[in-house]
């Protein structure tokens, strides 16, 4: 565990999910409800997926990296927590999807320099203690002119009170203590600390219910299910976007 401000995050939570992983109407449904527009925008900024060299830091139970591997992806997830790791290698090897899993820090990739075409990290930054060296790390992992893809939360008000106060406590679809609202991330930070790594922010976008709040909370209310999410242009609570890694200047022979 480890804390800003009141609220301590627990990420241990996520080592006693089990199948929960997988359940849609368990405690990620959420994430199920918007993997599909989520990986629907990677997938149009990177045109092909098909037999390229990607990177999931912060993989949980393999969610995204599975759809990452339905796609042709050559998909390594890592993640911390080794409970999640052994849950998504049962769940991709029950559905014949080669993924490479493995435990490790995203603040210490244990890969060498330009080893990946695409480098994803979704629903994690907003977990980590050390933003900037796992963003440095997954930009040392990136080959010159790959991709970086993300989504996260984004520090306003909004998010505070949507995130925590009504998903985690009023409505109880995250555990308390998932979310610190303090350690949400502004775009413009996170753009700021990809371009000291080398990575050029290209577009920020929203990620939101296709219905809207309200429409969600009568969606959760009748079926126990957010609904379906959609790219937006709207940034206030959650947002996706990818930058390219620099292709570096060797200068003149």
């Amino acid at each position: 565990m480890f804390g800003i401000g009141l609220v301590t995050i627990d990420n241990r939570f996520y080592d006693d999910l089990g199948d929960k992983w997988w359940d849609p109407r368990g405690p990620l449904g959420t994430l199920h409800d918007l993997n599909p527009a989520r990986f629907g925008y990677f997938e149009r900024v990177a045109r092909s997926l098909d037999g390229v060299r990607v990177l999931e830091v912060g993989c949980g139970g393999g969610i995204l990296a599975e759809s990452f591997a339905r796609a042709g992806s050559l998909i390594t997830g890592v993640d911390l927590s080794e409970p999640s790791l052994r849950v998504a290698r049962r769940h991709s090897r029950s559905n014949n999807l080669v993924i490479d899993f493995a435990a490790a820090r995203g603040e210490s990739l244990p890969f060498a320099d330009s080893s990946f075409d695409v480098v994803v990290s979704a629903d994690f930054l907003e977990h980590v203690s050390d933003l900037d060296q796992v963003v440095g790390e997954c930009a040392r992992a990136l080959k010159p002119g790959g991709l970086f893809l993300y989504d996260t939360i984004n520090r306003t008000l909004r998010a505070r009170v949507i995130a925590v106060w009504l998903l985690e406590r009023v409505l109880g679809l995250i555990p308390p203590n998932t979310h610190d609202a303090n350690m949400f991330i502004k775009p413009a930070e996170l753009e700021a600390i990809m371009a000291r790594h080398g990575i050029e922010n290209r577009e920020t976008r929203g990620l939101e219910p296709e219905s809207g709040p309200v429409g969600a909370l009568l969606s959760f209310i009748k079926t126990g299910r957010l609904g379906a999410f959609k790219i937006s242009g709207g940034t206030s609570i959650s947002y996706v976007g990818y930058g390219v890694k620099i292709e570096e200047d060797v200068g003149p022979f």
